[in-house]
């Protein structure tokens, strides 16, 4: 299954669900090849560096560059997950074509959570952000045959 990330800056959120995702799917057994990307970016914007160290008990994610979404990235994708519901309704805006493959992380994960932006926050809010991401990735782990 390949599945895509979409947050806003892809320097946040995405690039700690895309590294998470991707360790934690391997850990589990399950096939999963995933990406990220950002609707208001631009091409080779460094990681945040809260965000690296939020999850460098898991994944080194300091090597990522932010790279903005386009049409190939969401044609390649057979799951287009939104950190928040407004990513979600821009996806949808977009591509309204691939309405049966958007949805949000917490939708996927069965709890319609909304995963903050912690851009600009302390290195605790990025902490928080990460275990939130971390959590609902295991969730929608759990749901993948």
């Amino acid at each position: 299954m390949n599945i895509l990330f979409v947050c806003t800056g892809n320097t946040c959120r995405s690039p700690m669900a895309e590294g998470l995702m991707r360790v934690m799917a391997e850990k589990a057994n399950k096939e999963v090849v995933t990406l990220s990307a950002g609707l208001f970016t631009a091409p080779g914007g460094r990681v945040s560096p809260y965000a690296e160290i939020a999850v460098k008990d898991v994944v080194d994610i300091s090597e990522h560059q932010s790279r903005p979404l386009n049409k190939a990235l969401m044609e390649a994708a057979d799951l287009v997950l939104g950190l928040s519901s407004d990513h979600k309704n821009v996806l949808l805006r977009q591509f309204p074509e691939m309405k049966d493959k958007i949805m949000t992380l917490g939708e996927w994960a069965g709890t319609n959570e909304e995963v903050a932006d912690p851009f600009g926050g302390t290195q605790e809010e990025y902490d928080a952000c990460a275990t939130q991401i971390k959590m609902l990735i295991e969730k929608g782990l759990a749901k993948l045959d």
